[in-house]
């Protein structure tokens, strides 16, 4: 049976084993959560960006322009007022009288350096396209114009005015995001001093991070925590253990993946929580990789994956996706018939491989790799099988931890590999332009000529008959090029202790503990 699944008695053991040993009791003024994904390589906000505890991590130590609300929306923070021109292409904020960890105040000044070296074509940024927005910030990046001219200016220590290439409705949403937090020092590797309700007291790499609230935030007086504390337990039956004990308060998405067990174990004893998220599992494959250079072998590939068996017994709480994003994202486009079809897959595959001018034989092996959490190496090992079975070709795995693996597949060294990918704002775009060019958010290494001429004109297109028209051209070229396979959309999957209240989830699904508490 090629779904491997953990047997129960093993959680049991883990329980009885993990609960022998002698850990101190949360209180009720203390937060303990888990990466499982391990730690992280820097709290660098321009670092943070790329892994979604990052992001969560990033709400409590730093303090943007705006902050997510419970509702969803953006709303002022660090910003105490914004002037918007009548053609919403020039912002001017106000800032709030905030300070550093140090007690010094926080500048305008310091938004618009930390900003601008982020989009320094000698900075190594990963996501400083999602600044793009900003007038003259992508010519910046690719060094044809001066930083100088990028629309990002300081008027005063209190005032910042951002003048953008095009309006966007999701400028707002934007600017809650890491890469829109100030710094003392962008250019220093490692901050050490934050202006968010947090600051960090304690980081023993790869053992404990722990946070204590910053006395010189603004809003002190609402952050009720007196400290969070973060391990990097990996093993997921331990993690397991300890919240079944109260000795960590939070398991799941955003933090610590649930297995399918551990899911089908809250679910059972009516502790499942589950949140909405416009995110999806993609399998992607190195359009550079020798073996899957043809669309043809990528179309078999994806045409012999039984979606629908995953998203019951592998990645639970999700969907089938039959298009490339998820219809929450983007409605009204072209959809595939997102079942098994094996005779028509062996029949591209073997178009494929006269294309590219292979055998079966001389067909150089494909590697699947996958990180430690839940449920890959189950994702992992069933594709191994289908597609040895289906097509008689070598398919190898190979397990790397996530970080070492989230940095591998921006460097484009992989094969085949999946994970979850999410829009940080309500517009497909931001996804789709990730495709447009070589880029470390373009983990295919895949780009079209019509494709990206689709994005750009939609990215600007203000008639929404036009711009869907626009979006649904490319995203049914990604269906016919498969850069990467889509699997299933999402639903974060947690649990927690009861009396923890007052957490808010983002549009990506990053969870913001600032001003959580515990109450009964």
């Amino acid at each position: 049976m090629w779904i491997k699944k953990v047997c129960n008695l093993a959680l049991c053991l883990s329980l009885l084993l993990t609960g022998c040993q002698k850990k101190p009791k949360a209180t009720m003024d203390s937060l303990k959560v888990d990466f499982q994904e391990g730690d992280l390589p820097s709290l660098h906000p321009h670092a943070l960006v790329i892994y979604l505890r990052g992001l969560s991590i990033a709400k409590s130590l730093f303090e943007c322009l705006t902050r997510i609300n419970a509702e969803g929306k953006a709303e002022l923070a660090g910003a105490k007022s914004v002037e918007i021109s009548p053609d919403r292409l020039l912002y001017t904020f106000t800032l709030r009288l905030n300070k550093w960890s140090d007690g010094t105040p926080v500048t305008a000044h310091q938004y618009e350096n930390a900003w601008k070296e982020a989009l320094s074509p000698t900075s190594d940024c990963a996501r400083a396209d999602l600044l793009y927005m900003i007038k003259n910030a992508q010519e910046a990046k690719k060094g044809e114009v001066p930083l100088d001219t990028v629309g990002v200016k300081a008027l005063d220590a209190q005032t910042l005015q951002v003048e953008l290439a095009y309006p966007s409705p999701y400028l707002l949403e934007l600017l809650a995001r890491p890469i829109c937090a100030p710094l003392v020092d962008p250019k220093k590797k490692e901050p050490s001093e934050f202006n968010g309700p947090f600051l960090v007291d304690t980081w023993k790499r790869e053992d404990l991070l722990r946070l204590k609230p910053n006395p010189h935030f603004w809003n002190s007086s609402q952050v009720l925590l007196k400290q969070i504390d973060i391990f990097m337990i990996q093993d997921t039956l331990s993690t397991f253990a300890l919240f079944e004990k109260e000795e960590i308060n939070w398991i799941g998405v955003p933090l610590c993946p649930l297995s399918t067990e551990q899911i089908s174990h809250l679910r059972k004893n009516n502790t499942l929580r589950s949140h909405p998220v416009d995110r999806a599992f993609w399998v992607f494959l190195n359009t550079q990789h020798p073996s899957l250079a043809s669309p043809l072998i990528r179309q078999a590939l994806s045409l012999a994956v039984d979606r629908a068996a995953i998203t019951k017994h592998i990645l639970v709480g999700g969907e089938p996706l039959s298009k490339p994003l998820p219809m929450s994202l983007l409605e009204g486009t072209t959809s595939f018939d997102a079942g098994i079809h094996l005779e028509e897959a062996q029949r591209r595959f073997e178009q494929g491989l006269n294309a590219l001018g292979y055998t079966k034989a001389t067909l150089p092996p494909i590697t699947i790799t996958y990180s430690q959490q839940a449920n890959r190496k189950q994702l992992a090992t069933y594709l191994q099988e289908v597609w040895s079975k289906t097509f008689g070709i070598d398919v190898r795995l190979q397990a790397q931890e996530w970080n070492v693996l989230r940095s591998n597949l921006g460097k484009g060294l992989f094969e085949i590999s999946g994970c979850f990918e999410a829009a940080f704002y309500k517009d497909p775009v931001e996804l789709l332009e990730r495709f447009v060019s070589l880029n470390p958010c373009n983990f295919s290494q895949w780009t079209f000529p019509t494709y990206g001429e689709s994005v750009a004109l939609a990215k600007k297109e203000r008639d929404p008959k036009t711009r869907l028209a626009l979006l649904g051209k490319a995203e049914l070229i990604l269906t016919e090029q498969v850069p990467f396979i889509p699997i299933s959309t999402d639903v974060l999957l947690f649990g927690h202790h009861p009396y923890l209240k007052g957490y808010v989830f983002d549009y990506i699904g990053a969870i913001d503990f600032s001003y959580a508490s515990f109450s009964p």
